[in-house]
């Protein structure tokens, strides 16, 4: 099989499929998809106002915007200082056209960016990240998307991302990376953030990486084998779990699949990616 380089992975992924099937679990189709997002909203929205951050007056960067999903979510907050940055052409233009009120660029996040562009000139009270960093599957580009993160964000600002924060070692393929806890918690520590919170993104309604438990595993490939059989299935089998994935989302305090993560900028420091210093605990 051949392998693309990413960007031109989802350039033909969302040029072939530019909606929640597109960006969200490949081949589970736009019904139970859109379910599993619904999940995603209810997480961010609860946690973003947990911060008390006034969205009206904050100045907001969406990492990996996509379709507009998260965009959406803060416009739904209050925001009106909104930019999004994509590593496809497809997702820029199509944004553009529906958000003409906020900045968009195309851009790798981990790249060294070009910071003569007005975006990445600017620093910002909230950053978010969400089921993107784990598609960085170079580990030299994957520190750098944080470096990044961390210098356009104000002293003070949050970063929001979610990652399925293995207990285990890295699990890799072409176009995706599982990473651990302990090497994610280290380069965020490396970088100056201090982490204020983990929080289940799922329990039942996604790929169980991050656990031993065959209940888990067993109920997640009759799952998906039952979704795959038609749209319907998987709006109804969605139906049913989501009520239940709410709750438990709120109850468990270690989730076996993708979680989000909190972190803080606190304060200016020589914390720096190429150095031997450690940051905020």
């Amino acid at each position: 099989m051949d392998i693309q380089n990413p960007a031109d992975y989802w350039e033909n992924r969302l040029k072939k499929n530019y909606g929640l099937d597109g960006t969200g679990f490949i081949g589970l189709g736009i019904s139970y998809n859109r379910w599993m997002y619904k999940i995603r909203r209810q997480v961010v929205i609860r946690e973003v106002r947990s911060l008390g951050v006034d969205c009206s007056h904050a100045s907001i960067l969406d990492v990996g915007s996509g379709t507009g999903f998260y965009l959406e979510i803060w416009k739904e907050l209050g925001c009106k200082k909104l930019s999004g940055i994509d590593i496809t052409s497809t997702a820029i233009e199509n944004l553009a056209i529906k958000y003409p009120q906020y900045e968009f660029l195309r851009a790798d996040i981990g790249d060294n960016l070009d910071k003569s562009y007005n975006l990445f000139m600017s620093k910002y009270d909230l950053i978010s990240s969400v089921d993107v960093l784990f598609h960085i599957v170079e580990d030299e580009q994957y520190r750098r998307a944080f470096k990044n993160i961390y210098d356009l964000l104000r002293p003070g600002g949050f970063f929001i991302f979610s990652e399925n924060f293995l207990h285990v070692d890295s699990i890799r393929s072409p176009y995706q990376t599982s990473r651990s806890l302990h090497e994610i918690e280290e380069i965020l520590r490396e970088t100056g953030f201090k982490i204020l919170k983990r929080i289940p993104f799922f329990v039942l309604m996604n790929n169980p990486v991050d656990t031993n438990s065959q209940l888990l595993r067993n109920h997640w490939k009759l799952t998906t084998r039952c979704i795959r059989k038609g749209a319907n299935l998987g709006y109804i089998i969605g139906a049913f779990l989501y009520p239940i994935e709410s709750i438990l989302i709120r109850l468990i305090k270690e989730g076996p699949s993708t979680e989000l993560m909190i972190c803080k900028k606190e304060v200016e420091n020589s914390s720096k990616m190429d150095g031997n210093h450690s940051g905020a605990n």
